[in-house]
């Protein structure tokens, strides 16, 4: 090496100093950004781990799914259920919910034309989550509902109903005397509270806070062992709408 170029060195190592220091920075950040991508790519291809996430009750399922602090994210699959096993549970419960009550769902002869699975967050408490599938379930005689399950339970934590061209009259007319529409819409909400209770296991109270000829909103308070759970929605001349916002 000449006495020329050991002249320049201290220089030249200077000069990839300054350029290190330059540069370094922002490379190191790509790296991270390209790290915090991944991570996004893993939570939407559903690598999470759940393990560490406490066990919710039922009614602090129902809680959740209702709440309007809730983040949504669609998912290929649930944790406990896949698509396939989901709708079967869907339709059966279901046909337990309805059974006895003033509306009508063939669930065996039903077809399910959408559905899908999501992970639900408390945007306040991502600590408390859980997954959850939503089908539309239509039978031979245009009955409609669509449901929100929990994927690890099955049980029904939203639904909403109309009813279509079944062969038997509706309990409620739309013909019907105001007070006897009025007097047919306190009996459904009342049929509807004993629906509740008997398949959440807990009791639900309802109260009619407005009603109509034909609608009537209702709130539910379901009663557990811990804090009361707030329901909701609206009852029809032929539908019924359970924890949906409106």
């Amino acid at each position: 090496m000449t006495m020329k170029l050991r002249r320049y060195l201290p220089l030249a190592a200077a000069a990839l100093g300054l350029i290190g220091s330059f540069f370094l920075p922002s490379a190191v950040a790509g790296v991270m950004d390209a790290r915090r991508l991944d991570n996004l790519i893993i939570i939407d291809s559903q690598s999470i781990s759940f393990d560490a996430v406490p066990e919710l009750s039922l009614p602090e399922r129902i809680a959740l799914v209702s709440s309007p602090n809730t983040e949504i994210l669609p998912l290929v699959t649930g944790q406990v259920m896949e698509k396939e096993t989901a709708e079967v549970r869907a339709a059966r419960e279901l046909a337990r919910f309805f059974r006895g009550g003033p509306f009508e769902l063939v669930t065996d002869e039903s077809t399910v034309e959408a559905g899908s699975a999501a992970f639900v967050i408390d945007s306040e408490d991502p600590s408390t989550n859980m997954i959850i599938w939503e089908f539309k379930i239509l039978d031979r005689h245009n009955n409609e509902a669509t449901v929100t399950i929990d994927d690890e339970t099955g049980m029904i934590l939203k639904l909403i109903y109309q009813q279509g061209n079944s062969s038997e009259e509706p309990r409620m007319q739309a013909n019907d005397s105001e007070n006897g529409s009025n007097d047919r819409m306190h009996e459904t909400v009342l049929q509807l509270s004993e629906i509740m209770t008997g398949y959440y296991g807990h009791p639900v109270d309802i109260g009619d806070y407005q009603d109509s000829v034909n609608l009537a909103y209702y709130r539910a308070d379901l009663i557990s062992s811990g804090p009361v759970v707030l329901m909701y929605g609206v009852v029809r001349a032929a539908g019924f709408t359970m924890n949906e916002r409106l």
